[in-house]
């Protein structure tokens, strides 16, 4: 994580649940090559190599186009379509020398699926993350280097991003209260449910194990059912 003493704080709390060792905190700038390839050098001298990536490095800002700047559009750029690319690469380089293959997964959003009103540059690099996963897919398939993505939705519980101002940008662009948002997700999804971080977390555990052996390229949605993001 950039925070590197949140990921410290994380991997203590693993290691005290799991015992020492199963978690290592590092300092990460997914837009930054070196500070990739150190981090990726830090797990392979702890662990001994890669097989599983899951690429979850997360912001989000909500304007209308006008009031987009450039900064602000590249801000979204860099981290979520560059730094899904920087981290991959990275980890393509150790999984192929390795040769035992790989899962990589990333977590997208139903915005990469469905415009998202007041929300040009996020969606739009959420939607690049999509097509960078299946292309990747293509290219290493063959060396049994699996890559798929989780397309959750409006995970308020926990998150840093909606504690911050997007909560309220979010609100402002349907017209509702922020202590509406949520009520107002759950009833926009065909299960009438408010999906949780573990919901996404299961998610990801599917794509990244053994059970999806055979599955890659693929767009799993964690939404509740929003249809306007069916895949299909």
């Amino acid at each position: 994580d950039i925070n590197g003493e949140g990921a410290g704080e994380v991997a203590a709390e693993l290691e005290s649940g799991f015992g020492k060792g199963r978690a290592l905190g590092v300092t990460m700038d997914v837009t930054s090559e070196e500070s990739v390839a150190a981090a990726f050098e830090a797990a392979v001298l702890t662990y001994g190599g890669v097989d599983i990536l899951v690429s979850n490095a997360g912001i989000a800002s909500s304007d209308p186009v006008t009031e987009t700047s450039l900064a602000q559009w590249q801000r979204n750029i860099d981290i979520l379509a560059t730094g899904y690319f920087l981290v991959s690469r990275e980890a393509f380089r150790i999984l192929t020398e390795q040769r035992r293959g790989g899962a990589i997964v990333f977590v997208a959003s139903k915005n990469g699926l469905v415009a998202g009103k007041n929300a040009s540059a996020y969606s739009t690099a959420k939607a690049a993350e999509l097509h960078l996963a299946r292309c990747l897919a293509e290219e290493v398939g063959p060396l049994g280097i699996r890559v798929n993505s989780v397309c959750p939705d409006a995970i308020l519980q926990g998150s840093q991003i909606w504690n911050s101002t997007w909560r309220e940008e979010r609100a402002r662009a349907y017209s509702i209260r922020p202590d509406q948002l949520e009520e107002h997700y759950r009833q926009r999804t065909v299960l009438r449910v408010n999906v949780l971080p573990e919901d996404v977390a299961e998610a990801i555990s599917y794509l990244a194990g053994p059970r999806s052996a055979k599955t890659t390229g693929c767009i799993l949605t964690v939404d509740g059912g929003v249809t306007a993001a069916y895949t299909r």
